[in-house]
């Protein structure tokens, strides 16, 4: 078959489901991008906006595992669990245990430090074709630590290893950060500057810029429910609420939805909705000049087109229940200490990531039905790696030797 014109569905029209569009489509693919909702409006519209290739360390770590119950104690904590999410977190626990383990934590460190180092070049590629460069802003990220003690166990400690990653970074005492961010309160006592990261001005005007381009190169997009899929020897049958369709090659990209798609092919993956929120607050003054998160609370102040977005916390829940006020009031209160001031609130969102229990995200073709690509899982790190995942999945599809070792990443790792 001439994988130049492969006809490609794509389920799920997020950050992730637009980057392997684009990526396909630029390889001669004819691509069909399938959402229930508007390309962009899921998950990747509520994220931080960080490019965060920075984030090399798996969130399974040991030392993380020894502070969970302390963390689902503090009322104040980013972590949280509600009671009725818990027996959907029994498989996730179990591979999140086996994840920390020495061994295993070493080989996801190298497999997210591959991915991260090769992040930045894709994003550009797609960044430039799409003419999304103004939505992006390259000041550098601040992480900042309330405590001295918090400061230098992690520079010690975390930082140091994320150093030793490749990981570029300049540690800045109370006085350095206050001449770059003036508007910051006393919060802190210094942090860190990850020089060269960037972020975006708006998730979702940049999402919007991907689909943009993708349709004006003569991508199809159906806005309707998967229902049904049945791969075939040659190819995968699609039935949709409105219609049925059959491709040549399928992909998954639909986030936290990808769990029950994969049900319907005998996969079971430990994917959980980790809930994010974020809240937009009006900042007439423009007072940050880049993202700038307070570490010990876990959460990020991000400058963006609309206001400065408060974004953060790890709420494990149902994708259908409830916005809990309680950690939007939170998030409020630290950014009200980080300001030294309460800003009026525009809006405020909550979403679910796809997390997997050793922080990596699922990119390969299923053994068992090789016309079906899955990309998803991605955390924290939707955004960061959508770009790179894009390109993994196209040279997957097209039978080219990928550009990174792909087994970490592949889908029957937790068998």
């Amino acid at each position: 078959m001439n994988t130049d014109r492969l006809e490609v569905a794509i389920i799920g029209a997020g950050v992730v489901g637009l980057s392997c569009a684009l990526f396909l489509q630029r390889a001669g693919c004819r691509v069909t991008l399938i959402d229930q909702n508007e390309p962009g409006l899921g998950t990747s519209f509520g994220n931080a906006g960080l490019f965060a290739d920075y984030a090399r360390l798996p969130f399974a770590s040991w030392p993380l595992l020894c502070k969970m119950p302390k963390m689902l104690l503090d009322k104040q904590s980013p972590l949280s669990i509600k009671a009725h999410y818990l027996p959907n977190l029994l498989p996730y626990g179990w591979h999140f245990m086996k994840a920390t383990l020495p061994g295993n934590y070493r080989r996801g460190r190298a497999a997210l430090t591959a991915l991260n180092q090769a992040a930045p070049a894709a994003d550009q590629l797609l960044i430039d074709a799409s003419g999304a460069n103004e939505l992006i802003v390259q000041q550098g990220i601040l992480g900042l630590f309330s405590s001295e003690q918090g400061y230098h166990k992690a520079r010690d400690g975390e930082l140091q290893e994320r150093r030793q990653q490749g990981v570029i970074m300049e540690f800045l005492g109370r006085e350095q950060v206050q001449q770059l961010e003036p508007a910051l309160h006393g919060f802190h006592v210094g942090g860190v500057h990850y020089t060269n990261s960037r972020h975006t001005l708006c998730p979702l005007s940049l999402s919007r810029r991907y689909f943009e381009h993708f349709i004006a190169g003569g991508g199809r997009f159906v806005r309707d429910r998967v229902q049904y899929l049945q791969p075939l020897e040659q190819g995968v049958r699609l039935q949709t609420t409105l219609q049925q369709m059959q491709v040549d090659r399928l992909v998954i990209a639909a986030g936290a939805a990808s769990k029950s798609l994969l049900q319907q092919l005998g996969l079971s993956i430990p994917l959980v909705s980790e809930r994010g929120y974020h809240v937009t607050l009006a900042d007439d003054r423009q007072r940050l000049s880049r993202p700038v998160g307070w570490l010990d609370k876990g959460i990020f102040l991000t400058p963006m087109h609309d206001g400065i977005r408060i974004a953060g916390t790890a709420e494990f829940a149902d994708p259908m229940a409830a916005p809990d006020p309680a950690r939007t009031d939170a998030m409020q209160s630290h950014a009200e200490q980080m300001l030294g001031e309460r800003l009026p609130v525009k809006s405020s969102w909550v979403g679910s990531r796809p997390s997997t229990p050793d922080s990596l995200p699922v990119i390969g073709q299923l053994t068992s039905h090789p016309t079906v690509t899955l990309a998803f899982g991605h955390g924290h790190l939707g955004l960061t790696l959508a770009a790179i995942t894009g390109q993994l999945v196209s040279e997957l599809i097209r039978q080219q030797p990928p550009s990174l070792d792909l087994s970490p990443f592949r889908p029957e790792r937790f068998g």
